[in-house]
């Protein structure tokens, strides 16, 4: 796909095909339907390496095929399940 008719890029693997060359953290999370709320954190998946964690107030370049997706800001792990 070409610059001209967008980006394909993937959100939680849902396609979205957007028009500028880079996009800010905030505008990504505006893509879905309802919009990623702030419960949740945004990383672009890098196979092989670290996922790059996606700030809302910095603009990232956009290339076809990006994956990005979401997991809880705030992961509680609980109580544990074994005897204490």
């Amino acid at each position: 796909m070409s610059q001209s008719s967008g980006f394909e890029i993937f959100i939680d693997k849902h396609r979205f095909t957007v028009q500028d060359a880079a996009l800010t953290g905030a505008q990504l999370r505006q893509l879905p339907q309802p919009a990623i709320p702030d419960t949740r954190d945004l990383y672009e998946e890098v196979p092989g390496d670290k996922d790059i964690l996606i700030l809302t107030d910095q603009s990232y370049p956009m290339r076809d095929g990006l994956h990005f997706f979401t997991a809880p800001s705030n992961i509680n792990p609980g109580r544990p399940t074994w005897p204490t």
